[in-house]
C-alpha cells in the first residue's frame, strides 16, 4: 500500500515517483542506482534552495562515511540522464557549498493522480482544397488551450506540435520526441454551417487508440464541440477535472461563425510576430470583436497585438499611442470573463511595460497562472517582470519553465538566454542565443540578443559582426542602427558610431524611432550628458526596455553618475 504522505514531482519531460522510486521519460524508465535516485529525490524536494554536501552525504548515506567523490560521481551521471546543458540546467553547482536543483518542479498532492502528458498534433484539414488550412490550425490551438484548462493533464504546446504539419512519422517516434505518454490526432471538416472534428487518443507505447469519436455541431457551436472534446479526452484518459475547471470548459456558448473565423485569422497573424502580421491581426481582432461584442479572446488578443506593436524592436507605434489600447482591451476582456488566463497575462503586459507597475503586473501573471498553469505567455512574461525587478534567479526559473512547456517558442528560447545575460553569464547566454538560432537562423531579433552578449562580454569584434549580419536581414531597421552605433562608440570608431545616430535622425522623419535608441549610442561613445538627456526622453515616451533600467549591462558606463540612480528610482527600481 502507498503511504499518503509520499508525492510525485514533475520537471521538464521527468517524473519521479517517491514510492516507485523509478525517474521516468514519458513511458520509459531511466536506469539509476537507488543512491543515485536518493541524491536526485533530495535535490528535487529542496528545489530552489542550496543543499550542502554534508546535508547531502548525510540524507543519502545516513551513518556511513563515503567520500565526497561519491556525490559527485551521482551528480555526473543525474546531469548525463536530465541531458543537463549549460543553457538549460537542473543542477546547478554552488562553489565550495553544494547543489541545487534549478528547473522548475511540480509536486502532486499526497493521494491525487500524477499528471498524464499528451499532445494534440494539427488537425488535418478535410475543407475545400486546402483552402481554410488556418481553420485546422485554430482549431488545433484552440484544443489545445481548453486541454490546457485541466491541471491535471501536461499538453504540448502550439509552437512544439505544429512542426510536425505534414510530417509523416511514426507515432511513438514523435511521442518520444515531445516525450509524452498520448498523442491526439484527428481532422476538421468546415462546411456551410457545419464543423465536423474527428479525434483519436492514441497511447504511445502500444499505438492502440483509448478513444475515437466524431463530433459534428453547427458553426455557431464551435466553442462548445471544443469544449466537449476537451472533456470527453480528460474522462477517457481518468485524470482529476476540478469543479472550476468544468465551469471554465462548461462556459462555452454560442458564437458569430464569422467573429470566430476573424479571431482564428487574428491570432495566426499574431503568431508569426512581424510588424505587418501584428496590424493584420489588429484588424482581424477589431472584426471579431464587432460581430461578437462580449467575446473576451478576441479582447486579449487585441491587447496582445496593440502591446507589441507598443514594444522595442517592433517599434510600430509609440507606447503612449499603443499601450492604453492594449490596456483598454485586457480590462474589457476580463469585464467578460474573469477567468481568462490570457486577459489576465496581457493585462499584466501593459502594468509590466507600460505603468511600470511591478507588483500589479506580478499579481496579474500570477493569476494567469493560477488560472492556467500550463499559460506559456504568462510564464514568459512573468519571467521579464522578475529581469525588471532584479530578481534574477527567480527570473531564470521561470524563464527555463516558460521553455519547458514550450521548447521551440522563439520568446521562451529568447528568454532563457535573457536570464543568462541578465545575470552576467555571457557565455552561457551566447550558447543558449546560439541555439536559438538553430530554430530560427534568419530572425535578427536573435542576433540582436547574441551581439549583446558578445559586445557585454567584451568580443566587439564579434558584437560588430552579428550587429552587421542583422543590419543586412532587416535591411538597416532602426534597432540595428543602435546596436551597430553603440558598439562602434565601445570600439572607438565614433564617426561610424555618429553616422548612425544620423541614420537614426533620417528614419525618424517618418517613422516611429524610440528615444532609447539615441540613449544608447550616446552611451557607446561616452558622451553621458546626451545619453541621460535621451533616456529622459524614452521616460517620457513610457519606453518599454526602460523596465530593464537597473540590470542592462550596456548602461553600466552611466551607474556611478548620480543621474542613474535618480532615475532608478523614479522607475520605481530603487
Amino acid at each position: 500500500m502507498k503511504r499518503p504522505d509520499r508525492a510525485r514531482y514533475e520537471f521538464g519531460p521527468f517524473r519521479i515517483d517517491e514510492d516507485e522510486r523509478l525517474l521516468r521519460r514519458g513511458s520509459d524508465v531511466i536506469p539509476l542506482s537507488p543512491k543515485a535516485i536518493d541524491t536526485l529525490l533530495v535535490l528535487v524536494e529542496s528545489r530552489g534552495t542550496a543543499v550542502g554536501k554534508d546535508e547531502l552525504l548525510t540524507r543519502v548515506w545516513p551513518g556511513t562515511f563515503v567520500e565526497e567523490g561519491s556525490l559527485a560521481q551521482n551528480v555526473s551521471l543525474l546531469r548525463k540522464v536530465l541531458g543537463d546543458a549549460p543553457e538549460t540546467p537542473y543542477i546547478e553547482t554552488i562553489p565550495k557549498r553544494g547543489y541545487r536543483f534549478v528547473a522548475p518542479v511540480t509536486r502532486t498532492a499526497p493521494g491525487a493522480p500524477g499528471r498524464v502528458s499528451l499532445a494534440v498534433l494539427p488537425l488535418a484539414n478535410l475543407s475545400r482544397d486546402g483552402v481554410d488550412d488556418f481553420f485546422a490550425d485554430g482549431m488545433t490551438e484552440e484544443l489545445i488551450s481548453q486541454l490546457m484548462k485541466i491541471d491535471a493533464l501536461r499538453v504540448s504546446s502550439r509552437t512544439s506540435v505544429m512542426v510536425y504539419k505534414g510530417v509523416n512519422r511514426p507515432l511513438r517516434q514523435i511521442a518520444a520526441e515531445l516525450g509524452v505518454d498520448w498523442v491526439v490526432e484527428g481532422a476538421v471538416l468546415q462546411a456551410e454551417d457545419r464543423v465536423r472534428i474527428t479525434v483519436r487518443v492514441i497511447d504511445s507505447t502500444t499505438d492502440q487508440a483509448l478513444m475515437s469519436q466524431t463530433y459534428e455541431r453547427t458553426a455557431r457551436e464551435v466553442l462548445s464541440l471544443q469544449s466537449d472534446v476537451a472533456s470527453d479526452i480528460a474522462r477517457q484518459l481518468r485524470v482529476r477535472v476540478t469543479t472550476p475547471e468544468l465551469a471554465r470548459l462548461a462556459s462555452a456558448g454560442p458564437i458569430d461563425p464569422d467573429a470566430y473565423e476573424a479571431y482564428l485569422r487574428g491570432r495566426h497573424f499574431w503568431n508569426k510576430r512581424t510588424v505587418a502580421a501584428l496590424k493584420a491581426a489588429v484588424e482581424y481582432f477589431s472584426r471579431a470583436i464587432e460581430k461578437a461584442p462580449g467575446y473576451a479572446p478576441a479582447y486579449a488578443g487585441l491587447a496582445d497585438a496593440y502591446a507589441l506593436l507598443g514594444t522595442i524592436g517592433y517599434d510600430a507605434m509609440p507606447p503612449r499611442e499603443a499601450m492604453p489600447l492594449a490596456r483598454k482591451a485586457a480590462h474589457t476582456a476580463l469585464q467578460f470573463d474573469d477567468t481568462l488566463a490570457q486577459a489576465h497575462a496581457s493585462l499584466g503586459y501593459v502594468l509590466l511595460s507600460y505603468d511600470w507597475d511591478w507588483k500589479g503586473a506580478e499579481r496579474e501573471f500570477l493569476r494567469a497562472i493560477d488560472l492556467n498553469a500550463s499559460c506559456v505567455t504568462a510564464h514568459h512574461w512573468y519571467g521579464h517582470c522578475l529581469l525588471a525587478m532584479g530578481r534574477l534567479d527567480e527570473a531564470a526559473t521561470r524563464m527555463a519553465h516558460a521553455q519547458v512547456l514550450d521548447p521551440l517558442s522563439i520568446p521562451c528560447n529568447l528568454g532563457v538566454g535573457w536570464a543568462f545575460y541578465y545575470r552576467r553569464e555571457y557565455d552561457r547566454a551566447i550558447a543558449q542565443y546560439k541555439k536559438t538560432l538553430e530554430i530560427a537562423p534568419e530572425l535578427p531579433m536573435v542576433l540582436y540578443e547574441l551581439g549583446l552578449a558578445y559586445q557585454s562580454k567584451g568580443s566587439y569584434n564579434e558584437a560588430l559582426a552579428t550587429f552587421e549580419r542583422a543590419d543586412r536581414l532587416t535591411g538597416g531597421d532602426p534597432a540595428a542602427a543602435m546596436l551597430l552605433g553603440h558598439v562602434y562608440g565601445r570600439l572607438h570608431r565614433n564617426r561610424e558610431a555618429r553616422e548612425q545616430l544620423a541614420k537614426l535622425e533620417a528614419m525618424a522623419r517618418h517613422q516611429h524611432v524610440p528615444a532609447l535608441y539615441r540613449a544608447f549610442i550616446f552611451t557607446g561613445i561616452n558622451e553621458q550628458d546626451n545619453a541621460f538627456n535621451w533616456l529622459e526622453q524614452a521616460f517620457a515616451e513610457r519606453s518599454n526596455y526602460l523596465i530593464y533600467f537597473a540590470v542592462e549591462p550596456s548602461l553600466d558606463p552611466l551607474r556611478s553618475d548620480a543621474r542613474y540612480e535618480g532615475l532608478a528610482k523614479r522607475l520605481g527600481l530603487r
